[in-house]
């Protein structure tokens, strides 16, 4: 049965974890300006952070497949988003803005990974 639910669980997720990015993305340049991609830089934050939760949780007290493949792979998967950064930094590239795409590069690469590693490190701290 896992066979045939696990991409039905996945493709739930992602739709879920994209239309989530989508208003996430939608609110961040609403209050706080379309000049800077704040959406992106706050879903994979959140997305970080959140994947290092599920990681411990998943394989030390829960390890369950179909919820990995829901939580994980799909809502996660499609919450957060490398093409979508990829691109804002090409952007800035192309329009000259070389400070702005290089702060924002290393900006996604440590918030990400400061993220994960502390969503990790609380989630070993609460005894389940």
């Amino acid at each position: 049965m896992s066979s045939y639910l696990t991409p039905l669980l996945v493709a739930l997720g992602g739709a879920l974890g994209a239309l989530t990015r989508y208003t996430v993305t939608l609110l961040a340049a609403s209050f706080l300006g379309s000049n800077f991609p704040y959406g992106t830089l706050l879903v994979n934050g959140a997305g970080s952070f959140l994947i290092g939760l599920l990681a411990f949780f998943f394989t030390q007290h829960f390890p369950s497949p179909l919820a990995s493949a829901f939580l994980v792979t799909g809502f996660l998967g499609g919450l957060t988003t490398f093409s979508s950064m990829m691109n804002e930094i090409m952007q800035f590239f192309l329009a000259g803005h070389l400070l702005e795409g290089c702060t924002y590069l290393l900006s996604q690469l440590l918030i990400g990974l400061l993220a994960v590693f502390a969503g990790y490190l609380l989630m070993s701290r609460i005894s389940l």
